[in-house]
C-alpha cells in the first residue's frame, strides 16, 4: 500500500539510480572525445616514405634499374613496370619519369601476337618522352616483327644504342633515315645475300657489331668514323672493311678459313685486338695476323691455331712489323706449351695469359 513515506523513499531511490546512470554517460562521452582525437592524429599521420619529394623518388627508381644504356626487360623484377604497382602516388611518379623508359630489351617474339607487342612498345615509347633510346634484342637470333620494327623506326631520331635482327633487306630499309644520336649499332639480317642501304647520316656512330650474311658490307657504314668494331665475317671481307676503318681503337674479329691472299691493313690507332674462330670446328685462319700493322697495339688475344705453323716466330714477326709494344698477350684454345711463350715473351710483355675455354659471343657484343 502506497503511503507518503514509501513514495518519498521511491523518489529518493530513483534519484540515486539517475545519478548512477549519469556517471557512465559522462565517461562514455569522455572516451568518445579521446577516441576522436586519436583518430584525428592517425588521419594527420603520413608514412615517412610518402613524405619524400617526387624528385628524390624518381632518382631512387632510376637507380633501381640497370644503368643506362643497359636495357630493362618489358616485364619482371628489373622492369620499370613493376614500379607501377606499389601505390597510386608512386605509379604517377614512375609514369612521369621518362628516364625509366629510355632503355628496353625486346622479348623473344616467337609465339607472341605482334599487335600485343606493338601496343606495349607504343606505351613504352610514349613514356620515354624525347630522351635518347637504347633498344636491345633479348636474343640476337630472334627476328623483330616488321610491324614492331616500323613502330620503333618512327623513333629512330632518338636511337642511341641499338641491337636488331631483321628478316631481310626490305625490313632494313625502314631504318635508313637519319639517326643523329646513334652511337652503337648491331645488326643481323636473317636472309643472307641481301644488302641494306648505307647508313650515312649517323654523325655520332662510333661502335658497330656486324654479323655475316650481309652482301657488300663495305657499303653499309661510314667506317672511318668508327673507334670500335666487332665483325663476324671472312678474312677477305674483314680486310676490305678494315682498310676503311682506319681510326679503330678496339677490334674484335670472328673469322673462318679463307684461302685468298690478303693485302696488309694498317690501323694506326688500334689498341686492342681480339681474333677468334666462328666455330671450334672451323679450319684455323693462319697468316691472318701477319697482314695487320698496328703500331699502337697494347693488348692482343689470339688462338694458337691462328699462329701456326710456328707460333713464336709468327708473333715476333707481327710485333716487329707493327712496331708495337704489347702490354698484354692472351693465347686461347689448345695451347701446346705455355712455357715456350713465357720463355719468349715474359721479359717484353708484362701480362701473359692463356685461356683454353671457347670464346663466348657475349665477349663481342659488349659495349667498349
Amino acid at each position: 500500500m502506497s503511503t507518503t513515506s514509501s513514495r518519498a523513499a521511491d523518489r529518493t531511490y530513483i534519484a540515486a539510480i539517475d545519478s548512477q546512470i549519469l556517471f557512465p554517460k559522462e565517461s562514455i562521452q569522455v572516451l568518445e572525445v579521446q577516441k576522436l582525437r586519436a583518430q584525428e592524429r592517425l588521419h594527420s599521420y603520413a608514412y615517412p616514405v610518402l613524405t619524400i619529394p617526387n624528385e628524390i623518388i624518381s632518382e631512387i627508381f632510376i637507380h633501381f634499374l640497370p644503368v643506362y644504356p643497359y636495357p630493362s626487360l618489358m616485364s619482371g623484377p628489373l622492369s620499370p613496370t613493376c614500379l607501377l604497382h606499389i601505390c597510386r602516388r608512386w605509379r604517377q611518379v614512375a609514369l612521369n619519369t621518362p628516364r625509366l623508359w629510355r632503355a628496353i630489351s625486346l622479348p623473344d617474339c616467337y609465339g607472341v601476337d605482334p599487335s600485343v607487342l606493338c601496343s606495349k612498345l607504343e606505351l613504352w615509347m610514349s613514356r620515354s618522352g624525347c630522351l635518347p633510346l637504347s633498344i636491345d634484342m633479348k636474343e640476337i637470333c630472334n627476328i623483330v616483327d616488321k610491324s614492331c620494327l616500323e613502330l620503333l623506326a618512327l623513333h629512330r631520331a632518338r636511337w642511341e644504342y641499338v641491337t636488331l635482327a631483321v628478316h631481310n633487306d626490305s625490313d632494313a630499309l625502314t631504318i635508313q633515315d637519319p639517326m643523329p644520336l646513334l652511337r652503337q649499332f648491331e645488326i643481323r639480317v636473317e636472309i643472307s645475300g641481301l644488302a641494306p642501304r648505307a647508313l650515312r647520316e649517323v654523325p655520332r656512330l662510333r661502335s658497330v657489331t656486324l654479323w655475316n650474311g650481309i652482301t657488300h658490307p663495305i657499303d653499309l657504314f661510314p667506317w672511318s668514323q668508327l673507334t670500335s668494331l666487332t665483325s663476324m665475317n671472312s678474312p677477305i671481307e674483314n680486310t676490305a672493311i678494315l682498310q676503311l676503318a682506319v681510326n679503330l681503337v678496339h677490334c674484335h674479329l670472328m673469322v673462318w678459313s679463307d684461302e685468298i691472299l690478303l693485302s696488309d691493313v694498317r690501323l694506326p690507332s688500334l689498341e686492342s685486338l681480339i681474333l677468334a674462330s666462328w666455330d671450334s670446328e672451323d679450319e684455323p685462319v693462319t697468316h691472318y695476323l701477319e697482314t695487320m700493322i698496328t703500331p699502337s697495339l697494347r693488348t692482343l688475344e689470339v688462338p694458337e691455331a691462328f699462329l701456326q705453323p710456328s707460333p713464336i716466330d709468327t708473333l715476333r714477326l707481327f710485333i716487329s712489323k707493327s712496331g708495337c709494344r704489347l702490354q698484354g698477350l692472351c693465347i686461347t684454345g689448345q695451347v701446346r706449351s705455355e712455357a715456350v711463350y713465357r720463355d719468349a715473351f715474359s721479359s717484353s710483355i708484362p701480362e701473359l695469359s692463356f685461356d683454353r675455354a671457347l670464346i663466348d659471343y657475349d665477349t663481342y657484343s659488349e659495349c667498349v
